[in-house]
């Protein structure tokens, strides 16, 4: 009965160890990350950086649609087919359909 209690004092003190120990480690990463992280500055820099590329991709959008539309459906098919027949040999590919797909197949 001796062991027994022996075995659980050791148990109980070597668990609140580790316990106690993750959670200070915790404490310790928490007070740092707020000590070293990143300060106010570089999240309002980070915050402009976006809003550009946001604006630069709009503008690209915009590009592209209006290059959309000088460029014709029939070029469109004919340039893919082209690709396809180029690429007939590799088999690492596939030609994905933009069409709306038929939703009435459920009868």
């Amino acid at each position: 009965m001796n062991n027994y209690v022996l075995g659980l004092e050791l148990l109980i003190i070597g668990m609140g160890t580790v316990f106690l120990s993750l959670y200070l480690l915790s404490v310790f990463l928490h007070f740092s990350g707020k000590l070293f992280g990143p300060e106010s500055k570089d999240k309002n820099k980070s915050k402009k950086k976006a809003e550009i590329l946001e604006a630069a991709a709009e503008k690209e959008i915009k590009k592209t649609d209006a290059v959309e539309k000088e460029i014709s459906p029939k070029k469109i098919a004919a340039v893919t087919a082209a690709i396809y027949e180029s690429l007939n040999d590799q088999n690492n590919y596939r030609i994905i359909s933009i069409q709306k797909s038929n939703q009435n197949w459920k009868r």
